[in-house]
């Protein structure tokens, strides 16, 4: 959802500030200003988040902008291969690596609990 919100923040903000100043309204500026902001926000949580994303069996960041081949069964939506993966994610719980061709489960992995040496 981060990446689809992303991406229409960074298309819509722009138009927004241009159609604001040349209709003299500083509601608007103020307004598409601000939309970039929370644009630029998104857009620092989404690397956050997608470099703890990684596929198991070619251990890629398929979420990170990355210039690697692609596999041949690999598909974009909306131009991109990381919409892709992004929606999956939302809509099936799986993924399928772009570079590799593995389906993966996402699932949250228990963290082991550490022993106090005492």
């Amino acid at each position: 959802m981060l990446v689809l919100g992303n991406r229409l923040l960074l298309v819509g903000s722009p138009m927004l500030l241009v159609y604001s100043l040349l209709a003299s309204r500083s509601e608007l500026t103020h307004l598409a200003l601000a939309l970039l902001g929370a644009a630029v926000m998104f857009t620092i949580v989404q690397w956050l988040g997608a470099a703890r994303l990684r596929c198991p069996l070619c251990l890629g960041v398929p979420l990170a902008h990355n210039s690697c081949i692609k596999h041949r069964h690999a598909r974009r939506l909306f131009g991109s291969y990381r919409m892709r993966v992004a929606a999956s994610i939302m809509l099936e719980d799986s993924f399928r690596c772009p570079y590799c061709g593995e389906f993966t489960a996402i699932a949250v992995r228990n963290r082991p609990r550490r022993r106090s040496h005492r």
